[in-house]
């Protein structure tokens, strides 16, 4: 590989972490007061994976290039810490103050969602499944697990976004897997992992081909 070679793969890595890094943090300007909390808040389950549109350019350019029909930017799972409902998922250092896998309120992620795109996957699994996947989200969180900046879904050491939900939930099989970070959204929202719940219907992304 010639140096020119080298420098543009560098580039083109570093615009990859900087667009998928599943968070908007720098351009977003959160929802003063976060949306269906009390809609939610007594429907969650441990191991739900949650789904939100973020606010700004980087989760707009997220979405373009995911595979999904539904919109969605950024995902988690809600595990009940401390006996507070809470949502651990995995950002990128160069878009938010800390890099890898983090807890967060519910509050602060409903704030920072798109109106309307919030959503739940309940995967089609036993409570005693979903609860070990939310026990080793607890454990990623732990460890400190970093971002995956390469986007390898073949290397758990790092871990991004979507990774961390197949990470989490790869003890449910071959269909908890992937193979291409732009189809991970795809596979996660697609009604036969399990039950799609929203207050409202998420709304459908219309693709110029």
């Amino acid at each position: 590989m010639t140096e020119g070679t080298c420098k543009a793969h560098s580039f083109l890595v570093a615009l990859i972490a900087l667009f998928l890094g599943c968070n908007d943090s720098n351009q977003k300007q959160p929802q003063p007061n976060p949306p269906f909390l009390g809609y939610w808040l007594p429907i969650f389950q441990e191991g739900d994976v949650i789904f939100r549109h973020g606010i700004g350019a980087v989760s707009d350019w997220i979405n373009y290039k995911q595979s999904s029909a539904i919109h969605v930017s950024h995902a988690g799972l809600v595990v009940n810490l401390n006996k507070k409902w809470v949502v651990i998922h995995s950002i990128s250092g160069m878009l938010d103050a800390e890099d890898g896998v983090q807890v967060s309120s519910i509050e602060k992620f409903l704030r920072e969602a798109k109106p309307n795109t919030v959503f739940i996957l309940r995967p089609n699994l036993s409570k005693k499944n979903r609860k070990a996947a939310a026990k080793k989200a607890l454990l990623c969180l732990k460890r400190g697990i970093r971002f995956d900046h390469q986007f390898n879904p073949n290397d758990s050491s790092k871990l991004y976004c979507s990774e961390l939900i197949f990470y989490c939930y790869s003890h449910a099989g071959k269909q908890w897997s992937s193979q291409n970070p732009t189809t991970d959204f795809q596979i996660l929202t697609d009604s036969s992992l399990g039950k799609l719940i929203a207050p409202s219907i998420p709304w459908k992304e219309t693709r110029v081909h």
